[in-house]
């Protein structure tokens, strides 16, 4: 189990990196204009599309996921993994569609609970990921 949050930390922290590097170049708000995504500094142009134009849905998503808001992500899911590193053990709980409560229980040095898999989930290409790590 600590191999998974120690891996995932570092996903984390490889994520922060880029974002980082990016706002300090390009700026965040980006935004989508007529064929190109533009970071709200100067205008600078973050994408465009084959010859010149980018399709309204592919720049839209672009710029939706600009560094501020990977940063903002990073920053939840680094709170997630704290919960779940809390001495001793941890129960966290939610209330599904019908408001009936569904536990996580976890017991710290035990197996990686399932919300702690499904937070690697999206990092299944990088190098490390273990298969035993899916959900």
């Amino acid at each position: 189990m600590d191999d998974l949050v120690q891996w995932l930390r570092a996903q984390l922290d490889d994520d922060e990196r880029t974002a980082r590097m990016a706002a300090e170049e390009l700026g965040d708000g980006w935004y989508y204009d007529d064929g190109f995504v533009l970071a709200r500094r100067e205008d600078d142009m973050v994408a465009t599309g084959s010859q010149d134009f980018l399709e309204r849905e592919h720049g839209q998503h672009i710029a939706r996921h600009d560094p501020s808001r990977v940063l903002r992500e990073i920053d939840a899911k680094r709170q997630l993994l704290d919960l779940h590193s809390v001495g001793g053990g941890h129960e966290c709980s939610t209330r599904d569609a019908r408001g009936d409560i569904d536990h996580c229980t976890w017991v710290m040095g035990s197996e990686a609970c399932t919300t702690l898999r499904l937070l690697a989930l999206p990092y299944t290409d990088r190098p490390g990921y273990r298969d035993e790590w899916r959900p």
